[in-house]
């Protein structure tokens, strides 16, 4: 039998975190640690309402005052494309982003907290908890770029896109300008005949409109209809098989974390913990709403053929492998270590999952 189980922090860090619990009427401390954290978009995101002010609050509560954190907003400190570079920097003292955002040269960070046909919304936690997946996250993080990673968020599913016509299968996607980004845009373009359209999200409401693009992939189904996209796309196209979930991080300097004492380290991480969990339920119940208020409107949606999926789960694959092998040969193996990591479970959970009872149906 596969031991996918390692020991788990938040036993340990529950116990300490009721040791320093504050009783009434005793006096909180006044905070020996205060840091600067930028993050990715403004206050009136999913970004800051589930995963950054959650995450600073908890923080705050489990060390007793004695950890703050200023949350700075997109547009606070220069490109949110460069926050990793604002970190090493010295900037700021921490970032909450993702990933993706520093590009695919590097396999770990393409494929870390979300990748195409990947781990889904019931295999990423285990995978990343019990499985050695935040372990190769964060040996990336101190042995690549000196920085210390907790992850403090987790997204579900997206769509796979908004697009003018109907997309269900490999055939359906040939000549079509598809906004999007990061890995996908990497692996589709070649096999599918497909246009990758790299614009910001800003972008997409107009582009579709006016016939710019055909389709565009941008996020999750409550995100997506506070945009408004629905609105000028006809088509709905699911399941999201590009961004099946998507993590968060949140990264500072290897010396500022090692400089915390052992106490204050195990209460964040149990912090960034409930918030990757937290996060993940309260954008599933939003979603929920989101999707009963779409599906009763004028739009219709259209499901990939399963053939494309399977397709494209072998395309995304072997993309991944190729960058393994071509990072393996430059002396890294920490990209073929993750790919492995990541396919084997996937394969295990499917082999071993079907005990379980889902509500949901395709």
């Amino acid at each position: 039998m596969t031991n996918w189980t390692r020991p788990g922090t938040m036993a340990a860090a529950v116990m300490i975190g009721l040791a320093g619990t504050v009783l009434p009427g005793a006096k909180a401390h006044a905070a020996d640690y205060e840091f600067r954290m930028a993050i990715i978009a403004s206050e009136n995101s999913i970004y800051y309402s589930d995963i950054a002010k959650p995450f600073v609050d908890l923080v705050a509560d489990m060390t007793d005052g004695r950890v703050e954190i200023d949350i700075l907003p997109a547009g606070t400190v220069g490109s949110v494309l460069k926050l990793h570079d604002a970190v090493s920097d010295g900037l700021i003292d921490m970032a909450q982003t993702s990933p993706i955002l520093l590009g695919t040269s590097d396999l770990v960070n393409a494929m870390v907290a979300s990748f195409p046909t990947g781990l889904g919304v019931d295999s990423y936690l285990p995978w990343l908890y019990h499985a050695g997946g935040l372990e190769l996250w964060q040996e990336h993080r101190r042995e690549k770029m000196g920085m210390h990673a907790l992850v403090t968020g987790l997204g579900p599913s997206e769509f796979f896109a908004h697009a003018n016509e109907p997309i269900r299968t490999a055939a359906d996607l040939k000549g079509k300008k598809f906004r999007t980004l990061g890995n996908w845009a990497a692996i589709i373009e070649e096999p599918y005949d497909v246009s990758p359209t790299v614009v910001a999200g800003s972008e997409i409401y107009g582009m579709l409109e006016k016939g710019g693009i055909d389709m565009a992939e941008y996020s999750i189904p409550s995100e997506n209809a506070k945009i408004g996209f629905h609105e000028v796309a006809k088509y709905i196209i699911y399941p999201g098989i590009q961004a099946p979930s998507w993590a968060f991080e949140t990264v500072m300097l290897a010396e500022t974390w090692d400089s915390l004492p052992e106490d204050i380290q195990l209460k964040m991480e149990l912090a960034a913990e409930l918030t990757t969990y937290r996060s993940l339920q309260n954008m599933i119940v939003r979603d929920l709403d989101a999707m009963e208020e779409l599906q009763a409107g004028g739009n219709e949606f259209v499901r990939l053929d399963d053939a494309f999926i399977q397709d494209a789960q072998e395309t995304s694959r072997a993309w991944a492998m190729r960058k393994a092998e071509e990072a393996e040969a430059n002396g890294d193996d920490l990209p073929m270590r993750l790919a492995k990591s990541v396919f084997d479970f996937q394969d295990y959970w499917r082999a071993n999952s079907t005990y379980l009872v889902m509500d949901h149906r395709p």
